[in-house]
């Protein structure tokens, strides 16, 4: 992990790119500041579009306080943001850096980029917004195979599914995320917000009450006493690798 300062933020004038400069980064570091970010993107009529820069994050880690991390959601910062969101990953994208993803409007990676969600390995579970937005993505049966089992998957796959929109070689990544941002800043940006709350209003009617839901799901599983015995219980075994789904 480097020593750089965990967000960067660059600003064209009519769009603003966010980037995330730390491998392994937590929630509470960048928490904050990015709420404080995205409330100026939201009131500031000059910013049209948001891009999210991802590349750099191998791994959002999870939070120390469990009580805390029900208050602290990336997911619900990204939902909150009324402008279009175009983000950009590459590489291993993996549990919560996977779940940051979901309520994003467009998404680019590259060719050897792979997607997983391995909570289930530790006999954990999606706590960020999963359960909700990725079956609305890319539908309920992919999204259980998925999740339920750790399915781990290449970025064909992920653009088969519908879960990223483009696949780009890897020399041309920010290239094409630029050029997809600077498309968006030619068309109205108030029709491009209306445009976006009216895609959303059906999809996005439940959300939050869906991932309270799951919050309070999450808050039961880290008290139960069968949580714990399963923890202890694997700490003598090997470590269990990604189902391939072969």
């Amino acid at each position: 992990m480097n020593n750089a300062e965990p967000i960067s933020v660059f600003n064209s004038g009519k769009y603003i790119i966010i980037s995330l400069e730390n491998e392994i980064i937590s929630p509470e570091e960048i928490y904050y500041d990015l709420n404080s970010i995205i409330q100026e993107i939201n009131i500031n009529q000059d910013i049209w579009v948001v891009g999210f820069d991802l590349t750099k994050v191998a791994k959002i880690c999870d939070i120390k306080s469990s009580s805390e991390s029900l208050n602290i959601s990336l997911t619900k910062l990204i939902l909150e943001i009324k402008k279009p969101v175009i983000g950009l990953v590459s590489g291993e994208i993996s549990n919560r850096l996977f779940e940051m993803i979901l309520p994003m409007d467009y998404r680019i990676t590259d060719k050897k980029s792979i997607f997983i969600m391995s909570q289930i390995f530790n006999d954990n579970m999606q706590f960020d917004g999963a359960t909700q937005l990725l079956p609305r993505i890319i539908g309920l049966n992919k999204s259980k195979e998925l999740i339920m089992f750790g399915k781990q998957i290449n970025s064909k796959e992920a653009h088969e599914m519908g879960l990223v929109n483009i696949i780009v070689d890897e020399e041309k990544l920010n290239e094409i995320f630029t050029r997809k941002i600077e498309l968006l800043t030619q068309f109205s940006p108030l029709a491009m917000q209306f445009t976006k709350s009216a895609i959303n209003f059906s999809k996005d009617t439940n959300t939050i009450r869906g991932m309270n839901m799951e919050n309070d799901l999450y808050s039961i599983l880290l008290s139960s006493k069968d949580r714990t015995s399963s923890i202890n219980s694997i700490k003598n075994k090997n470590k269990r690798k990604p189902y391939s789904g072969k």
